[in-house]
């Protein structure tokens, strides 16, 4: 085994950078074909015992009759993301078992490997390939700006579509995307800049910024839309502060609205689509 291997959750927690994988579980339509897939993989490469022992899983389970159906069905009501870790688990040590292997193996493994992601594109939830272009966009607009910003709006879709959702933390991390790219721009020397200062200072300001797209006269466009988008933005983390009035949990839905809409920000404030008059 590779010491460098680390668990899904670790992975997700921000020890590496996963591929985030757009599903809250595995859900019950899924459950036929994910344990079906499982079993015939631990099988066919005998993979019961390094994935059992990678996840530290109960003894018992190498000591059953047939371990490898005893982890395809594995289920824990106090983890459900065990399964998807059991499938992150093979998957590696498959990876590694390969290493070396000839092509015709790698070939077979390939499309095994299809396979789970055919069930998966079939029965998941997935982020639309649209929104998902435009998060792309705004990271390498964002990276070129401020690389806090592309870390930032990596951090926030992970926390948003991960596996184990965060909507609180995909929110913060939203604003601290947009913070990266406009506070240096819009408050250069302001020693305690904001998303909530950027916005006041637009707000009051709009008569000395234009848009590089054009309005229905053909004239730049004013900045309406951007003051609108930033006040939206911050207005709506409402677990900002504890104890108001209007203080409540950030829904998963807000959450993932934020994060789209810190995507278009960042890709216009790096890519110079505010400008100054």
């Amino acid at each position: 085994m590779t010491s460098t291997w680390r668990r899904l959750t670790d992975r997700l927690a921000g020890k590496t950078e996963p591929e985030p994988l757009w599903t809250e579980g595995v859900p019950d339509h899924l459950e036929v074909p994910i344990r079906e897939w499982l079993y015939e993989v631990l099988r066919t490469y005998d993979m019961a015992t390094p994935v059992a022992v990678r996840l530290k899983l109960p003894s018992r389970i190498l000591k059953s009759r047939d371990p490898y159906a005893e982890l395809a069905t594995l289920d824990d009501p106090k983890n459900p993301m065990l399964r998807l870790e059991i499938i992150d688990a093979t998957l590696s040590c498959m990876q590694q078992a390969l290493q070396g292997a000839r092509w015709n193996h790698l070939q077979t493994a390939a499309s095994i490997a299809r396979h789970l992601e055919g069930i998966l594109r079939e029965g998941e939830r997935r982020i639309d390939e649209t929104l998902h272009a435009t998060y792309d966009k705004a990271v390498e607009a964002g990276a070129s700006k401020a690389e806090t910003a592309a870390d930032h709006l990596r951090a926030a879709f992970t926390e948003a579509y991960g596996i184990k959702p965060d909507p609180s933390a995909a929110y913060s991390r939203a604003i601290k995307a947009v913070e990266a790219v406009a506070n240096p721009l819009f408050l250069p020397n302001a020693p305690e800049p904001t998303l909530g200062k950027v916005r006041a200072h637009l707000d009051q300001g709009r008569h000395k910024y234009e848009m590089v797209i054009a309005d229905k006269t053909g004239a730049p466009a004013d900045i309406d839309a951007v003051v609108a988008m930033i006040s939206l933005l911050w207005y709506g983390q409402r677990d900002r502060h504890e104890g108001g009035p209007t203080s409540a949990p950030v829904t998963l839905e807000a959450a993932e609205t934020a994060v789209h809409t810190a995507a278009i920000l960042v890709h216009w404030i790096s890519s110079g689509s505010i400008r100054k008059k």
